[in-house]
């Protein structure tokens, strides 16, 4: 790895780095930097920007220092650096899958860091021991591996590969016996690649249990829900991993329970029987996704609409094709089409904000006649993406390779998806979901099964004009990964009114 030694003014803050500090853990890494000094470098892009080490970057301002240690990726374009971005602020620590910012300062709170700091002496700002990270060494990786056996993080080791996949490698921190202090994970992955050596900043004994205190247990918190919220919006596409061939749990909870999807095929003339009798035959697919629902219904006669502000296509989202989906959605609207079942099958999983579930919530009661009903379904926080990081479940071999933590902006919610593009997930309650749907309808069902928070809601209620102006102003000026906007606000408010016989427009 290249380190090299640069000018304070070479490097610049980015403008949408979600940690937060607060004076007193900047006040900590002051204490780290003077009785450690940079065992870690500065990261950056090719332009300068910032990617890992901002408050440090800001304690060494303050301190006066002039020059600090700098590793330079590659060129990212705003969303790699966005996502590497979170990554860091996992991977700088030897986390592993439910450790919290929470969990890791109590911590840090237990211990008395000034009392450990003092048997340390200050580095000189700029000197060589205060840059010590400028020239690591060069340490055979079975020797680290042979004096670590038994350490190993897998959590951590997938959250290195990530970073290597950009050429990005964070030096190992060690005591002189090999024993890693911080970058276990580092490790296990330079191992598994079969690289013959490691970079590696070696602490003194004295210094071990400071270090290993600063690197792994000091954790800013979060800010992503404000300074990633668009990012999260359109990320929120639902991902092609698996092609199903069957009506999804969303579109059969109400007359199949918690059996299994497969075992019910609407190409079967009881079963489509069955759910016609309860859904009917015109139906509105809201957050269609890949429309496998919406073509399989189709194929049996039933006359289904499918809404997908997000449809994705081969290179990302295809904003053309989504906003062609859009219009002809609201064309519907507009015409004022009776339909007999409104889905919400697993959107709700991915809305990052609670504000935005209920936009949604919203919108679908006003499309309502009154014998429409609307079915939703979402995950529950029973399912095992939830309690793995609340460490209330194990990792197996199918999900190893998950990198996920929770976030603290609301209850129930992760973010994942690094190697591709940061994603949240909502895990639900029943109350939670009885709280969504309660303003919108007179009758809230509400069941637990499969690992899913499944809701029936009948009876829709008269939608407030100011309110469903704004949840149309939400939903239909969407962000896109290219910094535009979906900007049919105008046509959705035409629709609407046409739609409830009012002018919802100001």
């Amino acid at each position: 790895m290249k380190i090299t030694l640069e000018p304070l003014d070479a490097t610049r803050p980015s403008t949408y780095n979600p940690r937060t500090a607060d004076p007193a853990r900047l006040d900590l890494i002051e204490l780290s930097l003077r009785k450690l000094g940079f065992i870690a470098p500065i990261f950056a892009d090719v332009d300068g920007e910032i990617l890992s080490g901002h408050q440090r970057h800001l304690v060494a301002t303050r301190m006066g220092a002039t020059h600090v240690p700098v590793f330079r990726t590659k060129a990212l374009d705003l969303d790699q650096r966005k996502a590497l971005n979170i990554v860091f602020n996992r991977a700088t620590n030897d986390f592993d899958f439910h450790s919290t910012p929470g969990k890791v300062t109590r911590e840090l709170e237990a211990l008395d860091l000034h009392a450990l700091a003092a048997r340390i002496p200050d580095k000189p700002v700029g000197s060589d021991t205060f840059l010590r990270c400028v020239k690591p060494a060069e340490v055979g990786v079975k020797d680290l591996c042979k004096a670590n056996a038994g350490r190993w993080i897998q959590y951590a080791r997938n959250l290195a590969r990530t970073l290597h996949r950009h050429g990005i490698l964070m030096p190992l921190v060690c005591r002189e016996d090999l024993s890693v202090i911080n970058g276990i994970g580092r490790l296990e992955m330079l191992a598994e690649k079969k690289e013959s050596f490691a970079p590696v900043v070696f602490v003194t004994d004295e210094e071990a249990e400071f270090a290993r205190a600063m690197m792994n247990l000091l954790s800013m918190d979060f800010d992503i829900h404000t300074r990633y919220a668009d990012m999260l919006r359109f990320n929120s596409f639902r991902r092609a991993r698996r092609v199903r061939r069957e009506l999804g749990n969303g579109f059969l909870f109400e007359v199949h329970g918690a059996k299994p999807c497969k075992d019910f095929d609407i190409a079967k003339p009881a079963d489509r029987a069955r759910w016609t009798k309860e859904h009917g035959i015109t139906i509105l697919d809201f957050g269609a996704g890949h429309l496998t629902e919406t073509f399989l219904l189709r194929q049996q006669g039933i006359d289904c609409t499918p809404f997908e502000p997000y449809r994705l296509g081969p290179g990302g989202i295809n904003k053309a094709e989504s906003i062609e989906l859009t219009r002809a959605f609201l064309a519907e609207v507009a015409a004022g089409r009776d339909w007999t079942s409104i889905f919400i099958a697993s959107v709700l999983n991915s809305v990052p904000f609670h504000k935005d579930r209920e936009h949604i919530a919203c919108l679908c009661a006003a499309l309502c006649r009154p014998f429409t009903k609307v079915y939703a379904c979402a995950s529950s926080a029973g399912e095992s993406g939830w309690r793995q990081v609340t460490g209330k479940a194990f990792m197996n071999e199918s999900n190893a390779g998950n990198i996920a933590f929770r976030l603290d902006y609301e209850p129930g919610i992760r973010i994942g998806d690094f190697q591709d593009k940061p994603k949240v997930q909502k895990y639900h309650t029943e109350a939670e979901f009885r709280d969504l749907f309660g303003p919108f309808f007179r009758s809230v069902r509400v069941r637990d099964f499969s690992n899913n928070i499944n809701a029936t809601c009948a009876s829709a209620l008269p939608v407030d004009a100011a309110r469903l102006r704004e949840a149309i102003e939400f939903e239909f000026d969407l962000p896109y990964p290219d910094g535009t906007r979906m900007d049919l606000v105008k046509c959705a408010m035409d629709s609407f009114s046409q739609r409830l016989q009012t002018t919802l427009s100001k």
